[in-house]
């Protein structure tokens, strides 16, 4: 059974990147990584989902997920293929299809890669507890945390309600006004796109798109920049 929550221990030996939305956009992750010259094996790489849809090689970028150097959760692009796969009705194979899943697509039915993807996706959990070797404890899930405390992460699975809003919400980035996250040092989501990296108390929100071409990026941050100070959380300068 696949995890709903999964905790990552830290990594003792190199660097621990995360990364805002990918949809499909394998070649401007590589490039940001050579950038970093991030070391696989070495360094880490954790994903706020949406791997796929949108981009140009969403099957090369599902298949990230067999990497050992790789951790991601599961994004609402990743759920709407997965639930066509299953066969849960026309009406999420449209809603999918409009929102850059026609890649997966043969008519009406998922095709062959679409049905590959499904096999690596599935393994992934709705959040990730990292444990950052500098003490930092990061909450990752993909759109945001619709609740106060983060150690209740691990009951969520129960409540249909709170797992949606994991996926697909916009309330915290909406009123921009809640407070901090308690149980947790800092949580970092992707799904709504911003223009630059946007801090709100101690959720950070790192969907800049990238599927927007010239007018949007790929985000790529090390954790090991980011500092929690007597303020609050401090992060690199841009």
């Amino acid at each position: 059974m696949i995890p709903f929550h999964r905790v990552v221990p830290p990594n003792r030996f190199g660097r621990d990147f995360v990364i805002g939305d990918l949809h499909g956009h394998l070649s401007a992750l590589k490039e940001a990584l050579s950038a970093r010259r991030f070391i696989p094996g070495r360094d880490r790489l954790f994903s706020v989902g949406d791997l796929v849809d949108r981009g140009p090689d969403s099957p090369g970028a599902a298949e990230l997920v067999r990497e050992n150097w790789f951790h991601a959760v599961r994004g609402n692009h990743e759920d709407m293929l997965l639930r066509s796969v299953r066969g849960e009705g026309t009406r999420i194979s449209d809603i999918w299809r409009e929102n850059g899943g026609e890649w997966g697509m043969n008519g009406w039915i998922p095709n062959a890669a679409a049905r590959a993807a499904a096999v690596f996706l599935e393994e992934l959990p709705y959040a990730i507890t990292l444990h950052h070797k500098s003490g930092l404890r990061v909450g990752i899930c993909h759109a945001e945390y619709p609740l106060h405390d983060w150690s209740m992460v691990g009951q969520l699975d129960a409540d249909d309600e709170y797992s949606r809003a994991m996926l697909w919400g916009r309330e915290r980035i909406g009123r921009k006004n809640h407070p901090p996250v308690t149980g947790i040092d800092l949580t970092v989501h992707g799904h709504t796109v911003v223009r630059d990296p946007l801090l709100l108390a101690n959720a950070l929100f790192i969907e800049t798109g990238a599927f927007l071409g010239e007018r949007g990026r790929l985000t790529l941050l090390c954790l090991d920049d980011v500092t929690l100070g007597p303020d609050g959380i401090r992060l690199p300068a841009a």
